[in-house]
């Protein structure tokens, strides 16, 4: 097991949140979280389950009134080491620092040293991924493009697309969205979530996202007719058929039209038109 451990006595009014925030480098490893709390305190457990304990690394940070530090255990030579001995240059003005700024600090040195830290290597898909997370897209770019040179599989389209979408890549994103727009997954060995109708449905979220609003709509349009030809509509009936859910479609139709009131209440309308009344009633939210 590899885990991380926070503990924070009145370190802010939500750590849950900032923790997140700043730890999703250890998410995108793989790594879950979990949380106990008592009192004023709060030890934050990320870990990684694995098949023995031979291979994992405990990395530690710890928060307490006036003590803050931060050191890790490599399981396979049972050694522990304080965050220094990995070379890192601390400020002058270090001691100085308050313990949420030391925090800081320490958890930076962790991120910008996890290849050293964490002894399980990364793949090229999660280090893609990673910095997909983290909107660094045009680095993201070229990793994506070499796993789709290996195998086109589906997979690999769509991270590709995706990518390609954000970075400006007109031509190639024409080219992958023409593969994937009608795609069947298969579901032995793929999610459905690369079934033509979700690809669409991502491909709208991100033409959204780089203020390409207007070429959304037709993407709306084609996820409500696709909906109206069904007379049940809940989530669930939609998803195993690999269509977005009605609340899916809305969150879509309000980013397309962020800044027309009229537009969206009017496709907003047009949309529940085609719903049946318990999905109406019990499963879309305004």
């Amino acid at each position: 097991m590899c885990f991380a451990w926070f503990k924070m006595n009145n370190f802010e009014r939500n750590p849950k949140k900032y923790i997140e925030r700043k730890c999703d480098f250890l998410f995108s490893r793989g790594y879950s979280m979990k949380i106990f709390q008592r009192n004023a305190e709060y030890n934050f457990d990320f870990f990684i389950k694995g098949k023995d304990n031979n291979n994992c690394n405990h990395i530690y940070f710890f928060y307490e009134n006036d003590y803050v530090d931060c050191f890790f255990l490599n399981i396979n030579n049972n050694e522990m080491m304080n965050i220094r001995s990995l070379n890192i240059s601390f400020p002058s003005s270090f001691d100085s620092l308050t313990n949420m700024e030391k925090m800081d600090f320490f958890i930076d040195c962790v991120k910008k040293n996890i290849e050293l830290i964490d002894i399980r290597p990364i793949s090229r898909l999660q280090r893609a991924l990673d910095l997909s997370k983290r909107k660094n897209h045009f680095e993201a770019y070229p990793i994506y493009e070499e796993l789709y040179g290996e195998n086109k599989n589906a997979t690999n389209t769509f991270n590709l697309f995706q990518c390609a979408v954000y970075c400006g890549k007109k031509e190639v994103e024409i080219e992958l969205y023409e593969k994937l727009k009608c795609y069947s997954p298969d579901l032995n060995k793929e999610p459905m979530l690369l079934s033509g109708c979700f690809v669409r449905f991502y491909y709208g979220i991100i033409l959204c996202d780089v203020n390409r609003n207007s070429e959304a709509v037709e993407i709306i349009d084609y996820l409500i007719y696709v909906i109206s030809h069904y007379s049940i509509t809940d989530p669930t009936f939609l998803f195993v058929r690999g269509i977005p859910s009605a609340q899916m479609v809305y969150e879509l139709i309000k980013n397309t039209f962020i800044d027309d009131v009229d537009k969206l209440n009017m496709y907003k309308n047009k949309l529940i038109s085609v719903l049946d009344e318990y999905t109406k009633k019990n499963e879309f939210k305004e």
